[in-house]
């Protein structure tokens, strides 16, 4: 089998048990990453899945669904509208784009074909762009957002379109299909614009990031957001985030996150949180920080201003909390020449803090400590020098949004939590930053060690290189968003 036609299985869990096939009608739609747009991850309808029925029936795979196209298949999120009106009847579907830019729509229950499209020709991995070589292909990488209502799915897709598979020249298009038999609904729609004198195109991009839909006041928008492949490249190294209006199948605003200095938004491919009054929550990664422009490693609140007759539509960064700069993590050097995002350069300077699973620990410093449990635990500092964007990516995990308490739990590669309050993030700056106690006191709450206990240590210290260890060698760091949920009993 030649590899371009190779396909991954991506399988369903359900009882083993005949009565669980449920009927089309009671599937509970999954419409957006992460089940909605708090990024909760939880069924609240779930039925079946208590610990009682699990215990007498067990799980079992039930339903094998090919990925075709990518010997890695799909970064993506399947989602599923149900009740689809198809050339197969009425399905409950669900889609799958594959990293190969290969969409598919199959029945959610048995993972039988329904549709399938290609949407054009992806990135072809390599070590240029993926240092690792993980991906076969470069393609969907972020989850879409199914739109109910008109049954359209959007979804964004790196493509070559000199069908060449050069990073260099390929571009991320907004592409909007009907859910019903994978049909274009526009023109694929190119993601473009300035954001001052940034230009969203003017360096290689990884939209990792997933897609929100929200509709206030009857407008209905897209937000998407992304990093860069080159994540110190001078000047071109910035994160974006893009609004796409739904009724004109338009971008109308882009918004740079620093003057070309990091600040990416990755989340593990989460996607922006949003609330009811349309601000979108997201967090950074790597970069500059100056509470004015620059955002690197911050927890921001933005606010989109759709277009209204002659006035154009904006995207703006309205607050913000940020808990240290890499400068102050690593020892206030200047960045090293350009490393490809989520890699720790070969240079000592840059050495990962909370990500770099090889990172030398010759020479380390271990400091024996008493885990709040009473367990012995021994953090290990490792010899990282002086990079100014090291790799503490406080944006590797989304936001965890309750917004019923007014907080956001926001976390990174240290497993530190930090409750945020909704209503006024506390707009950290440079002054707050050289006293941290200060800055935290901002916060709904003091921060706490999430992941894992390493006894006495302050997780909002004085002097920020004491985070700079890893607990028995090991990061601790957390690379997904938090799952909410609501227990019926205790009414929390």
């Amino acid at each position: 089998m030649k590899l371009s036609q190779a396909c991954l299985l991506i399988c369903v869990i359900v009882f083993a048990s005949p009565e669980n096939c449920l009927a089309q009608s009671t599937m509970v739609p999954w419409l957006t990453r992460s089940a909605d747009n708090s990024r909760s991850g939880w069924n609240p309808h779930e039925t079946q899945l208590t610990q009682a029925s699990v215990g007498s029936k067990g799980i079992v795979r039930a339903t094998i669904v090919p990925l075709i196209g990518d010997a890695r298949g799909m970064e993506a999120q399947p989602l599923i509208l149900p009740n689809v009106k198809t050339a197969r009847g009425t399905r409950d579907v669900m889609v799958l784009p594959s990293m190969a830019d290969v969409v598919r729509g199959v029945d959610a229950h048995d993972g039988s074909g329904i549709w399938q499209v290609t949407l054009g020709m992806p990135v072809t991995g390599s070590q240029s762009i993926d240092a690792h070589q993980i991906n076969q292909h470069w393609g969907c990488l972020s989850t879409g957002v199914i739109d109910a209502e008109t049954q359209r799915l959007y979804q964004v897709c790196w493509v070559s379109p000199e069908k060449t598979g050069n990073p260099q020249t390929a571009r991320y298009f907004m592409f909007v299909r009907k859910v019903t038999d994978g049909s274009q609904v526009v023109a694929p729609v190119l993601i473009q614009g300035k954001s001052g004198t940034q230009d969203f195109n003017a360096a290689m991009r990884k939209q990792r990031s997933s897609l929100v839909e929200t509709n206030v006041n009857g407008v209905k928008t897209v937000l998407g957001c992304s990093g860069t492949i080159n994540e110190t490249e001078a000047g071109v190294a910035s994160g974006y985030c893009f609004a796409f209006d739904v009724a004109s199948n338009t971008i109308s605003a882009m918004l740079a996150l620093t003057a070309g200095e990091g600040a990416g938004v990755w989340m593990a491919g989460q996607g922006a949180v949003a609330d009811a009054q349309g601000n979108f929550y997201v967090i950074t990664g790597n970069g500059d920080f100056d509470g004015v422009s620059q955002w690197g490693e911050s927890f921001l609140k933005l606010k989109y201003t759709p277009p209204s007759g002659a006035v154009h539509a904006g995207l703006e960064v309205v607050d913000h909390w940020t808990p240290w700069t890499d400068l102050a993590r690593t020892g206030r050097a200047a960045p090293p020449a350009v490393k490809l995002a989520g890699v720790s350069a070969p240079s000592e300077a840059m050495r990962a803090v909370g990500g770099g699973m090889n990172m030398s620990l010759k020479n380390a410093k271990l400091v024996p400590q008493i885990s709040d449990r009473g367990t012995p635990v021994l953090l290990v500092f490792p010899q990282i020098a002086s990079g100014a964007w090291s790799d503490e990516d406080w944006g590797s995990a989304g936001p965890a949004c309750i917004f019923s308490i007014g907080v956001c739990v926001a976390t990174g590669k240290d497993g530190i939590a930090y409750p945020i309050k909704t209503a006024s993030f506390g707009g950290t700056t440079l002054a707050d930053l050289a006293n941290p106690k200060t800055n935290c006191a901002k916060l709904a709450a003091l921060p706490v060690w999430l992941t894992m206990s390493p006894g006495p240590v302050d997780p909002c210290p004085t002097d920020p290189t004491t985070l700079n260890f890893f607990p028995w060698g090991d990061t601790a760091h957390l690379h997904m968003t938090p799952v909410q949920f609501f227990d019926p009993t205790l009414q929390s």
